[in-house]
């Protein structure tokens, strides 16, 4: 779970036109990628925000209903 400086960089990043994503797949190649970082021995990075300008369309972020979302003591009660 992102903590909420995670979620600032990364509503930064969409406020900019930048697209980001908070990732751990860099763990399956861990030792290149601490090399590739210059991480001294005994350093390392558990997770990675790659922020850069997204390929394709990237718009503003549509919203729904907030009836279609929360319900009141039970499923489907708006």
């Amino acid at each position: 779970m992102p903590d909420s400086t995670d979620i600032y960089m990364l509503l930064a990043a969409r406020a900019l036109g930048l697209g980001s994503t908070l990732t751990t797949r860099h763990l399956q190649y861990e030792a290149e990628v601490e090399a590739a970082l210059g991480l001294p021995l005994g350093v390392h990075s558990y997770a990675i925000l790659p922020i850069g300008y997204p390929m394709g369309k990237f718009g503003p972020v549509g919203r729904g209903k907030l009836s279609d979302f929360v319900y009141e003591e039970r499923w489907g009660n708006t």
